[in-house]
């Protein structure tokens, strides 16, 4: 049941709630550090607003969230060669539908899968996988001189590893990887992640023209990433800072360490044990002695 008072400038509705209705409101109110009117106002503006216009937003707000710097729709605009930012402002309103060719152009600045933003049709980010690694791998992951590369660690007890190569302005690749840097690994996980060892060494003794890290991401988001759930940016400011990266390969790091702070429970113990799969398995410990041998920064 509904009715209407007149206010000094504002029409004003009375409202009867389902039973439990108010509760669910409020609560949403307090997680979105707003009072419940304008939890109610927002909920009424985002029905009204169209599909397409929900996720033009939701992508920019993962943008902003991820830099000090807001980028605004009239920004967003002007970067993606349009004459004015009218058509975008509406589109991000929701009272025009964009046209197919405007968000392919929108979502390769935004970094998002061009038929996520036109349809809504799979995840927003598109996520790719890697399977071997070695010295090769640095090298195919500096080919395109990248602005940054984040190894991200999930902080779940397996401490399964995702890659993130920023590109370019907000342009990302992610890519999930068989490693497990914790004690739950097998054989041939041993291997992987001896072969991995090579790749950060040679990341670290010939390549640092390029910047990379290593750091920590709680499990909630390590999974969103995964997923294509989450801004790679953003995920890589949500997490914590580390120096696993240029430290669990080098001996004359992980030996000195005292602690397993701002690492992981077991870090000592899995460097030393993958380091002897290094000195083991023939191959690996010639092309780790190559790259120490050949130790020149390119």
């Amino acid at each position: 049941m509904m009715s209407q008072t007149k206010a000094k400038d504002k029409d004003q509705f009375v409202v009867r709630f389902p039973d439990g209705m108010r509760d669910k409101i409020a609560e949403a109110a307090k997680d979105n550090n707003r009072s419940m009117n304008a939890e109610i106002v927002a909920r009424l503006e985002d029905s009204f607003m169209s599909s397409a216009a929900s996720r033009y937003r939701w992508a920019l707000a993962q943008i902003n969230d991820a830099s000090s710097v807001q980028t605004t729709v009239s920004m967003l605009a002007e970067a993606i060669s349009e004459q004015t930012a009218e058509l975008l402002e509406r589109v991000f309103s929701g009272t025009v539908f964009p046209a197919f060719e405007l968000s392919d152009r929108a979502a390769r600045y935004l970094g998002v899968r061009p038929a996520w933003l036109k349809h809504g049709e799979g995840r927003p980010y598109e996520v790719g996988s890697i399977s071997s690694y070695g010295a090769k791998l640095a090298d195919e992951l500096v080919r395109e001189k990248p602005k940054k590369i984040v190894f991200l660690r999930s902080m779940s007890r397996e401490g399964n590893v995702a890659i993130v190569v920023h590109r370019h302005d907000f342009v990302c690749e992610v890519f999930t990887t068989t490693l497990n840097l914790s004690d739950q690994i097998g054989g041939h996980g041993e291997y992987d992640l001896a072969s991995f060892s090579n790749t950060c060494r040679k990341l670290r003794l010939h390549y640092q023209d390029v910047a990379s890290v290593g750091l920590l991401l709680e499990s909630e988001h390590f999974i969103q990433l995964i997923h294509g759930q989450l801004y790679p940016l953003l995920a890589v400011k949500l997490a914590r800072p580390s120096n696993w990266l240029s430290d669990w390969w080098d001996p004359s790091s992980f030996e000195r360490q005292t602690t397993d702070l701002d690492y992981w429970d077991g870090y000592r113990e899995l460097c030393k044990r993958v380091y002897d799969v290094t000195d083991i398995v023939s191959s690996l410990q010639v092309e780790r002695d190559e790259i120490m041998g050949s130790n020149i920064p390119i």
